[in-house]
């Protein structure tokens, strides 16, 4: 979930992302066991576990960088819903569409089933203001 190879060995200080350029970073997220790098150009980098499809990238194989793609309609990303003790994470685009993937045994995706989700799936909102914050839960999800 750090986003480095450390080839099973437990990192106890702070390490850097040497090959990541911080100028080009709009944010980072973190949730249980995954990372999620925002870039200004709207691109998603992902990290870490995978077991319930939380990194998006249509796996569910644990790995140690990827990056989210094809984003749905090419359109890029403007915010992470992320929670500590979540396996969800929920992008929401420049059109204020919502998605999201991973962990869905208690219907936190908000996608009409309890099927864990590996790849983004649109959220379906019943709501008529554009989110701008998503905090995600164990077996739960918020919207702002």
């Amino acid at each position: 979930q750090l986003c480095i190879n450390t080839r099973g060995e437990n990192v106890l200080t702070p390490a850097l992302l040497d090959d990541v350029n911080v100028e080009i970073v709009a944010s980072i997220e973190g949730i249980k066991s995954s990372s999620y790098i925002l870039f200004n150009d709207g691109s998603v980098g992902a990290c870490g576990r995978n077991n319930f499809g939380q990194l998006g990238d249509g796996t569910n194989e644990d790995l140690v960088r990827t990056v989210i793609a094809p984003l749905p309609d090419d359109v890029g990303i403007e915010v992470l819903g992320v929670g500590p003790s979540s396996d969800s994470i929920f992008f929401v685009n420049q059109n204020g569409d919502v998605y999201a993937t991973g962990l869905n045994d208690s219907g936190q995706l908000g996608v009409g089933d309890t099927d864990d989700r590996n790849s983004l799936s649109l959220v379906l909102l019943d709501i008529d203001e554009r989110p701008v914050k998503v905090s995600a839960s164990g077996s739960h999800t918020m919207f702002r």
